[in-house]
């Protein structure tokens, strides 16, 4: 189809003098060009130059006016140049669907190409030729955010029972990877004993992007979780108490983006801590072992 265009582009060059345009994404990575669906992206673009009225040939052919795409680490860098100029325009990508960004990329190219085209030369007729003013294109503004904030709920499991567990947490990125910080809540209720461990740890934690919208976030990290039990016996001289012990974790997140700012997580840590067991008169009450398994969901909000 991309072809068919271009051929109707010549057919009007050599009855017209009209200003040619190619439009070359060789560029691009294959995986982003197959991603990005390159052969639409192309058809889209030649249709809308040819609808402004220009002639689009190949990128291998000479032109007088040559569009570029390649790639940048959060989207693509659109380039115009011109005999006289050149211009630019960045393209953030993963806002919206193929579609939408096939045509946020035509309108700006078509915008670039009538900013770069040359001034159209005086005809000889007694009219004055009206000259077109320069326009100037700037660079769409990127936003870039490397805070994070999250609010998950989830389970604890490794002790006498399933435990509910609330967590919070925030991670600034530092392009790949990123500092994290993690509090959460678990409460433990038996008959004879209630328990409360409140758990804080910082993580070093690397963000891989699967595909455009999905991402895989492993994580390590250290901190310390606070045993908080209390005996519901009240003849016990010390019903209540405190342990405090030093704990580790291995942690992976796995994260689905529904838009720029917003994404739903779920998230398996591995923690190991100091093992904890209540004993009241030989018979066992609550126990957990060193190691302490933690599930859960949450959302994630990008500052």
């Amino acid at each position: 189809m991309t072809a068919l265009l271009c051929a109707l582009s010549l057919v009007v060059l050599t009855q017209s003098p009209v200003v040619s345009v190619s439009f070359d994404l060789r560029a691009l990575p294959e995986q982003d060009y197959r991603r990005w669906d390159g052969v639409e992206l192309e058809r889209k673009v030649a249709l809308r130059l040819i609808q402004e009225g220009f002639a689009v040939v190949s990128p291998r052919g000479p032109a007088q006016l040559r569009l570029r795409a390649s790639r940048t680490p959060d989207g693509l860098l659109l380039e115009a140049v011109g005999p006289r100029q050149r211009v630019e325009q960045r393209v953030r990508v993963g806002r919206g669907s193929i579609a939408e960004l096939h045509l946020e990329v035509a309108q700006k190219l078509a915008e670039m190409t009538r900013a770069v085209q040359p001034e159209p030369e005086p005809e000889p007729s007694p009219p004055e030729p009206v000259l077109q003013p320069s326009v100037e294109v700037a660079a769409a503004p990127v936003h870039s955010s490397g805070l994070d904030l999250g609010l998950g709920l989830g389970t604890l499991w490794g002790g006498p029972g399933v435990a509910p567990h609330l967590l919070l947490s925030a991670r600034w990125g530092l392009g790949d990877l990123g500092l994290d910080v993690e509090t959460g809540l678990g409460v433990s209720r038996e008959p004879a004993l209630n328990v409360f461990e409140v758990q804080g740890g910082a993580f070093v934690s690397y963000r891989h992007a699967v595909s455009e919208r999905l991402r895989l976030e492993p994580a390590v990290g250290a901190g310390l979780v606070a045993h908080v039990f209390r005996l519901e016996d009240t003849w016990v001289s010390e019903p209540r108490g405190t342990q405090v012990s030093p704990a580790g974790w291995v942690r992976l997140k796995l994260g689905w983006r529904f838009t720029e700012r917003l994404a739903a997580e779920v998230r398996v840590a591995l923690g190991l801590l100091r093992p904890v067991t209540h004993v009241r008169e030989g018979e066992t009450l609550w126990s957990r072992g060193g190691a302490r398994l933690e599930t859960g969901v949450q959302l994630s909000w990008g500052l």
